[in-house]
């Protein structure tokens, strides 16, 4: 299906927006989520406040680009005003009596020898802005589309990929490498 539906804000129109996100919705989503770390609450905000920019500004789209980036854009840039925004709050721990030094039992210890997504996410986390957005973004774009959402060229896209995939493998260590 050619994702540059002709899209105008009449009774059709708003069939043609509704089809579109539907396509794109559980993608937009994911890539929300797990942009703001797992943060069900924020991600919904986010989801949302994309949906409704992405409806108001329909007059602004152009058709020379896809759909999905274009919408993919809106959320990068909501993604980016939500850490600006609780860029001055710190995160505490949920569990005020929780001893962060305490030794973990052999359990932990053995369940911990496994990676985990929270562990992958934790790495993804540490990578630069700009690698980490490439990496979080290719599941759901190509890399001509990233390099649409993100306004920049195609090799600056793959060269940040690759750089990320490296940090990657030093952050996960050479058991994971591969």
């Amino acid at each position: 299906m050619n994702d540059t539906i002709t899209l105008q804000i009449k009774p059709n129109g708003a069939q043609d927006f509704e089809a579109l996100i539907e396509k794109y919705k559980d993608a937009l989503y994911s890539f929300i989520f797990y942009s703001v770390r797992s943060d069900e609450g924020a991600a919904g905000d986010i989801f949302q406040d994309t949906l409704l920019k992405a409806l108001g500004d329909m007059g602004k789209y152009k058709e020379e680009g896809k759909f999905k980036a274009w919408l993919f854009t809106i959320a990068r840039n909501k993604i980016t005003d939500h850490f600006r925004a609780n860029a001055k709050f710190v995160q505490l721990p949920q569990d005020a009596d929780a001893d962060i030094f305490a030794a973990p039992n052999s359990a932990q210890n053995e369940a911990e020898s496994n990676i985990s997504l929270q562990e992958i996410q934790g790495f993804i986390g540490r990578l630069p802005k700009e690698q980490r957005e490439v990496i979080l973004l290719r599941p759901y774009l190509s890399f001509k589309e990233i390099a649409q959402t993100l306004g920049c060229p195609l090799g600056t896209v793959l060269a940040r990929m690759n750089r990320g995939i490296k940090k990657l493998q030093q952050y996960m260590g050479e058991e994971y490498a591969a």
